[in-house]
């Protein structure tokens, strides 16, 4: 399931710009990351994760809650808490937390933020081809050799330069695509919303991993 959220926020329907430049595509990322670093943004999404011969897809669906490197997720089967230090991982149906303290490669596989400022600072930045009135696309394509994926595009809305999709070509044929149903910029959350309360949850057995 980790795997699962680590590819959250990296996944696009082709509607792409021609008459920009690369350097504009680079700066709308930019944007969209600088905001979600000065504000906090709450989402709910589905999330399909498709294998190369499109047999047996999984679909999961929830809602996360970013603040620069912090995060909160939950989806059906687990809740996750960041607080840019420690990670607490929830599977309700065992009854367990298992807590960390997760190191920057690590945050890569959990942090969504962490993975899409890794794309950008990794990839050739650029629009695609088509054009359409309501969003624009960028498209991240790996510079060096030993990424897994081999694209991914990232969907924004126009003109607010909010987060619609975000899809994943992987080199093994497969692909994620990621589908925000709703958005909302400057939510209203305090430093609690990324911190595990046990008090909310006492039966819960703590494997504390750190």
């Amino acid at each position: 399931m980790i795997k699962i959220i680590s590819i959250l926020l990296l996944i696009n329907s082709i509607f792409t710009l021609n008459a920009q430049k690369s350097s504009d595509a680079e700066k709308l990322i930019k944007d969209y990351l600088h905001s979600v670093q000065t504000g906090a943004v709450q989402t709910s999404f589905n999330l399909k994760v498709i294998p190369k011969n499109s047999v047996n897809s999984q679909s999961i669906t929830g809602s996360m809650i970013m603040k620069g490197n912090q995060f909160s997720l939950t989806t059906e089967d687990v809740k996750v808490w960041f607080d840019g230090k420690t990670q607490w991982a929830l599977f309700e149906q065992n009854q367990e937390v298992n807590i960390t303290q997760p190191s920057q490669e690590e945050l890569t596989e959990t942090n969504p933020m962490a993975i899409l400022s890794s794309a950008v600072a990794t990839s050739k930045v650029s629009f695609g081809n088509a054009q359409n009135t309501l969003s624009r696309t960028v498209v991240l394509t790996p510079l060096k050799a030993g990424f897994p994926y081999t694209k991914v595009l990232v969907q924004l809305s126009k003109p607010a330069n909010q987060l619609l999709s975000i899809q994943v070509f992987n080199k093994d044929g497969s692909r994620h695509e990621l589908t925000i149903v709703e958005y909302r910029s400057k939510a209203g959350v305090n430093s609690s919303t990324f911190r595990f309360d046990k008090a909310k949850y006492p039966t819960v057995i703590v494997n504390d991993l750190r």
